[in-house]
């Protein structure tokens, strides 16, 4: 599930998942390897869907996905804004 602190990580290490881990793994207990390419996948689905590149149903699939993903709207949110 990503979160809005996962969110935070993500962005204090701009998407780096190796900075991150050549830092040693800062707040590890927060944020996960799997959560960074989880992440990852969903901004390059989002931003398909923002430049009208994918189907209007592989778009629905999308937005359900994200509903899925996120643990809350703000979340939700803010991941359609990083796209």
């Amino acid at each position: 599930m990503i979160t809005s602190q996962k969110l935070a990580i993500y962005r204090e290490f701009k998407g780096n998942v190796d900075w991150w881990e050549r830092t040693g793994r800062p707040k590890r207990d927060e944020i996960e390897e799997r959560d960074w390419y989880d992440i990852e996948a969903m901004l390059q689905e989002l931003t398909q869907l923002k430049r009208n590149l994918v189907s209007k149903e592989y778009g629905e699939q999308i937005r359900q996905k994200l509903s899925g993903m996120t643990a809350d709207q703000e979340t939700a949110q803010a991941l359609l804004e990083m796209a």
